[in-house]
């Protein structure tokens, strides 16, 4: 009898794609909007907006492994991380609200005030984040169905950020009704109720996948035969076996992609405003771009399929924006052409976006079957340095290399346009072909997978 053939997306996967799809708003309406709403709205000084961004941004890249270290230590009867997804999502939603509340405050008591909400608010999201992901091998262990569900994922997060765009300015003068901060404030807190209700839902969804092993009953006047805790590890353990050649490859191949990212997202206003000297085309590439990152995440399963891999499917993703941001540089001196190619690489960066999780998955399976240890808690949220890492390059990248390539306002030179056409696009292909070599030399395939997996089962059956 013919094997009936599994289909790509299921129900499952779009609850766990929904929680992203409005846990991403979380970042989105600080990254557009709160730097202008604390300098316009709440009135702070340009500089002390910008100290408040910069160690806030410090102190939640540093945050994240502590953060994982108190998850693989907690224990609790719900799941190991059911109940991070409730903690975590209310945390954020509340502060995601308070950091675009105005109190009246003043001086030192304003900076207190909106430094340490901002600061909250990630170690809510983190918190929410790294449970989120965690759940992603319990859900689905077969490297084709987390393929599934990292698509489902990005599917939804890049239709939260289109709705987002779409919507978000017409709230805030709806709720502000001629006063902005009160736009922004409603505005936040609608987008945390949305949160809150989001990881609710998989928090409900995920309770016969996330169970905690009970203890084992005996009869009477049996000796108790103890349980062995598979998450219990030292910090030193913890870093030891996480910190391996599958990880390293990892982590430098999808911070190049991510540091690519951030760069262009960026000096995309730069390159619209100075060189083309069209804002108009920068909502074009901006949603053209979008559309085409959803129709990637979307077919990605199906490209996974087709070359055989996780692997196989990040590296072409790469390839494929390498290629497009190469030739937007080459080929693109008309603006429509180099929107257009620019606009076609996020076909390949939402295939590798969407299989950067499966890839990450199997690092952590790599680490379970090495050590022995489930690191999952700790290992997952070191998922969460990549955009952080990102997210430092780009900002060195956009103001150092602003600076050296003399770039000036008030009088922007040939040489300016010449140099954010580098940054902007040569730049950021040369470091995805760093990328691809990084990611060809990750030693873990599917098939490798499969066989670290079964050899796990075979060894939690052997200790029944």
């Amino acid at each position: 009898m013919e094997k009936k053939k599994k289909t790509m997306y299921s129900v499952m996967s779009f609850r766990y794609g929904l929680t992203n799809g409005f846990s991403t708003l979380i970042t989105t309406i600080a990254t557009t909007y709160w730097a202008i709403f604390l300098t316009d709205a709440v009135g702070l000084e340009t500089g002390v907006m910008a100290g408040i961004l910069g160690a806030a941004s410090i102190i939640d890249m540093v945050s994240v492994p502590f953060i994982g270290i108190i998850m693989q230590k907690a224990k609790f009867k719900s799941g190991k991380f059911r109940p991070w997804l409730i903690l975590g999502a209310v945390t954020a939603a509340v502060f995601r609200w308070l950091s675009f509340s105005d109190p009246g405050l003043t001086g030192v008591g304003q900076a207190v005030w909106f430094g340490g909400a901002y600061i909250l608010t990630y170690v809510g999201y983190n918190i929410a984040f790294t449970a989120f992901t965690g759940l992603l091998p319990l859900m689905a262990s077969d490297p084709d169905e987390r393929q599934a569900y990292a698509a489902a994922k990005n599917i939804c997060n890049s239709t939260g950020k289109f709705v987002f765009s779409l919507f978000s300015v017409y709230l805030i003068s709806l709720f502000g009704q001629g006063n902005d901060a009160m736009g922004y404030s409603m505005l936040a807190l609608l987008i945390g109720v949305l949160v809150i209700l989001a990881y609710v839902q998989l928090f409900t969804a995920t309770k016969k996948i996330d169970v905690v092993a009970p203890k084992a009953e005996t009869a009477k006047g049996e000796v108790k035969k103890p349980v062995e805790d598979v998450y219990k590890a030292s910090l030193w353990e913890m870093i030891k076996y996480a910190i391996t050649k599958p990880f390293l490859l990892y982590l430098g191949g999808a911070s190049c992609k991510g540091s690519t990212y951030f760069i262009i997202t960026g000096l995309a206003a730069y390159y619209y405003t100075y060189v083309v000297g069209d804002k108009n085309m920068l909502t074009v590439y901006l949603s053209l771009s979008t559309f085409l990152m959803i129709g990637g995440s979307f077919i990605m399963p199906y490209v996974s399929r087709l070359v055989k891999g996780a692997k196989q499917t990040y590296i072409l993703g790469l390839s494929i924006y390498a290629a497009c941001l190469a030739l937007a540089y080459f080929l693109g001196t008309n603006a429509v052409v180099f929107t257009v190619l620019m606009s076609a690489g996020y076909v390949g960066y939402s295939i590798a976006h969407a299989a950067e999780i499966t890839i990450y998955s199997s690092v952590v399976d790599y680490t379970q079957w090495k050590s022995g240890k489930d690191l999952k808690p700790f290992m997952m949220s070191l998922f969460n340095l990549v955009p952080k890492i990102g997210t430092t390059v780009g900002s060195f990248v956009m103001g150092f290399g602003l600076v050296a390539v003399g770039f000036d306002k008030t009088n922007v030179t040939a040489g300016a346009i010449s140099g954010i056409r580098v940054l902007f696009s040569a730049l950021p292909s040369l470091l995805l072909v760093v990328g691809i070599v990084l990611m060809v030399l990750f030693p873990l395939t599917d098939d490798k997978v499969r066989s670290m997996q079964a050899e796990i089962r075979e060894r939690k059956a052997g200790q029944k």
